[in-house]
């Protein structure tokens, strides 16, 4: 590979929650202190092996997410960040963001945060419906959640983003409205409005197989999407990304290092790198990870290598992500060669069915918004 990172990300995978909500198949475990002391004590030495490694890299963003990082005690989760701080090169107002569920912090453990250095929220509001909170499984209350925002602007944070999601089992547009104006009058700086994906492992998907729960149309579906985008642009939110809206300045850039497939290094049980041609990932289990670290050795359960075509097309559907796309000057020159001469008649295809635009670069159109990942798969090439 001849692309050499200019910036990199540093993910920590935290994978302990107080209860896996029941449409998730991250990889999560109890909140047990024994688990959580082995694991941290594994992590503190990962840092450092892969720090060793990084020592003229920039890193630009870190990100703690899960899992649920708020059950770690304060002070763990503090320290973590303090390690990280000490062990790698890190730019100047680094985006240091960490993912919080309400219900889960104290006041004081928010300041703690301010005070590490800790200087970006990502809050799983996900609705702001009681009852859908407790279809979801999840551990918090409306109340809770619109509290820990309130909470977190006090104790002096001034990047915020909160998650949502539609499509919710039960969901009408109504609830979904509501959730949203209530959002934006909390005044987020960002807001990620995902659609619900069932996976076919989770308590969720059994519900739905029998009947128990069902699931809002796909036309409801779509119109929750499209109102979502014009009450977001009105409120003055830019749409960045499919599922990312920001306030000028407050784009993710840990999330953009991604959709971009830029370098970054995984640390944690089941966390994924992409370094150098390569991606792998960690050991699934805290188990693994920790014995892995004890014998002196990285915990790497699988390791894909890359060719240059493999980085081509991931570059792409991944890039489309972004509304402003694949840019040919950036393309070319990380590959050498332009969109064209790579996709140009997969591109002559979707520009004919009006599914992206081409303009010094490719880029979705709103009609390629709605079924983006057909997109996404035409570049995909056979090996």
């Amino acid at each position: 590979m001849t692309f050499e990172p200019v910036r990199a990300g540093v993910y920590v995978h935290v994978p302990f929650c107080l209860r896996k909500c029941l449409y998730c198949d991250f990889v999560s475990y109890p909140a047990l202190p024994d688990e959580m002391d082995a694991y941290f004590t594994a992590l503190i030495r990962e840092i450092e092996i892969v720090a060793a490694e990084l020592s003229n890299v920039p890193v630009t963003s870190v990100y703690l997410g899960g899992g649920t990082p708020s059950v770690l005690p304060i002070a763990t989760l503090c320290s973590i960040v303090g390690h990280i701080g000490s062990a790698f090169h890190l730019e100047p107002h680094a985006e240091i963001s960490v993912e919080i569920n309400p219900g889960t912090l104290q006041e004081t453990d928010l300041e703690a945060m301010v005070a590490a250095g800790i200087n970006r929220l990502s809050i799983g509001m996900q609705s702001l419906d009681d009852g859908l909170l407790k279809r979801l499984g999840r551990v918090h209350t409306a109340q809770e959640a619109v509290k820990c925002m309130r909470a977190a602007r006090a104790a002096g944070f001034a990047n915020i983003n909160i998650d949502l999601m539609f499509g919710l089992p039960g969901q009408s547009m109504n609830h979904f409205r509501q959730t949203l104006d209530c959002a934006i009058e909390l005044a987020p700086d960002h807001i990620s409005c995902y659609s619900l994906i069932v996976e076919p492992t989770t308590p969720l998907a059994k519900q739905l197989e029998e009947e128990r729960l069902s699931l809002p149309d796909e036309e409801t579906e779509l119109a929750m999407y499209e109102w979502a985008m014009a009450r977001l642009h009105d409120a003055g939110y830019n749409h960045y990304e499919i599922s990312s809206w920001a306030r000028p300045g407050y784009r993710c850039r840990h999330n953009e290092l991604y959709w971009r497939n830029g370098w970054y290094r995984g640390l944690g049980p089941a966390a994924h790198s992409h370094w150098d041609g390569q991606r792998w990932a960690n050991e699934p289990t805290v188990e693994a990870y920790c014995q892995a670290i004890d014998r002196g050795v990285l915990p790497v359960a699988e390791r894909f290598p890359l060719s240059a075509d493999d980085e081509m097309d991931e570059t792409m559907f991944m890039g489309l992500r972004l509304l402003e796309g694949v840019s040919e000057e950036t393309f070319r020159a990380r590959f050498g060669r332009g969109l064209k001469a790579t996709y140009g008649r997969e591109i002559e295809r979707l520009v004919r069915l009006g599914l992206v635009e081409y303009d010094h670069g490719v880029r979705l159109t709103r009609k390629g918004l709605f079924i983006a990942n057909q997109v996404f798969a035409a570049f995909l090439r056979s090996p």
